[in-house]
């Protein structure tokens, strides 16, 4: 058995890609939605880890699957802070910022 010539594995890898970009009905939905535009601009507050936020400014997360998380480790919390998902030790203080929530958990 003689091996594939290394110009075919070429050929045959830019006509798998061309067909998968010229595929019907696949739009690419990662990065076409703007920004969403938070009203405090020009400065927005940020969560700092290692500070101890005060209560009114906590929004506890209470279904951490509707969010795309697990579970928190033992004793530590999520929660939204200024329009980030966090998470708070047992301490209260901010462990990680974990990333921007999504619209509905401002509510």
């Amino acid at each position: 058995m003689t091996p594939l010539h290394p110009l075919a594995a070429v050929a045959a890898g830019t006509v798998l890609g061309l067909a998968a970009l010229t595929a019907p009905n696949t739009v690419p939905v990662r990065g076409l939605d703007p920004e969403p535009v938070r009203h405090c601009q020009p400065y927005c507050p940020q969560p700092v880890v290692g500070s101890r936020p005060g209560p009114d400014r906590i929004q506890p997360i209470d279904s951490p699957g509707q969010f795309g998380l697990g579970q928190p480790p033992e004793g530590d919390t999520y929660a939204v802070i200024d329009d980030q998902i966090v998470r708070i030790g047992p301490d209260g203080r901010i462990r990680s910022v974990l990333r921007p929530a999504p619209q509905m958990a401002a509510r």
